[in-house]
């Protein structure tokens, strides 16, 4: 009896403490209840990743440019590779891997340097071409290239694998696209003329261009 007496004096006193610090407690009990919520629903949650990307201009270049063609051109390119048998050139049968890719862009020409134009008189202006050159290239929007085909022989797992990424910096290479220079002078020659014939011939209809157009 004596102890039931001395929890109800513990239990009283603890009892008058809560209730006169009910707001502290009911706010804790809050916090608890919003944390307990938190972790429930986190695994239903989905996280966000940020990305950051670091640029940095190398070199700034003022430029003449001036595209004259486009050559619309379509590429098939083929590259194989095979094992070799050690410390030759010889290939061992059936080790063959094969990709076929089609490329499809745009070769622009023209001229990266500027025009020499002088007037001889009133009405005849001077106009001397710099060497074409081969300005760069711009992919098909819709169809920029595709890897046709891409197989290998029975025994082709111990081959490394073709890098197509490869073929197409050797096909898109400037060195590569210069056979259009030759191909297309003609072309090239009247884009030139009617070009620098839109730019005078609004001024005066009565002036003479003489142009004088490299040689490749």
């Amino acid at each position: 009896m004596e102890k039931e007496g001395t929890l109800m004096v513990v239990f009283k006193k603890v009892s008058s403490k809560f209730f006169k610090w009910k707001v502290p407690v009911w706010t804790v009990l809050f916090i608890g209840i919003v944390i307990i919520v938190v972790n429930l629903i986190q695994p239903f949650t989905t996280s966000q990743a940020d990305s950051q990307s670091v640029s940095m201009v190398k070199y700034l270049k003022e430029v003449n440019e001036h595209v004259f063609l486009n050559v619309g051109v379509e590429s098939v390119e083929t590259k194989t590779e095979n094992t070799k048998i050690p410390w030759t050139k010889i290939g061992i049968p059936l080790t063959e891997k094969k990709a076929l890719i089609i490329l499809n862009y745009d070769a622009k020409l023209g001229i990266k340097q500027p025009v020499a134009i002088k007037a001889v008189n009133e009405k005849k202006i001077r106009i001397e071409i710099p060497k074409y050159e081969v300005i760069g290239f711009e992919l098909d929007e819709k169809n920029p290239y595709s890897l046709y085909d891409s197989s290998g022989d029975l025994l082709s797992y111990s081959t490394k694998n073709i890098d197509t990424g490869e073929i197409v910096t050797e096909t898109l290479s400037t060195e590569k696209q210069e056979n259009y220079l030759d191909q297309y002078q003609e072309q090239l020659n009247n884009s030139a003329k009617e070009y620098y014939e839109s730019l005078f011939k609004p001024l005066d209809e009565e002036i003479e261009l003489e142009i004088i157009y490299p040689e490749q």
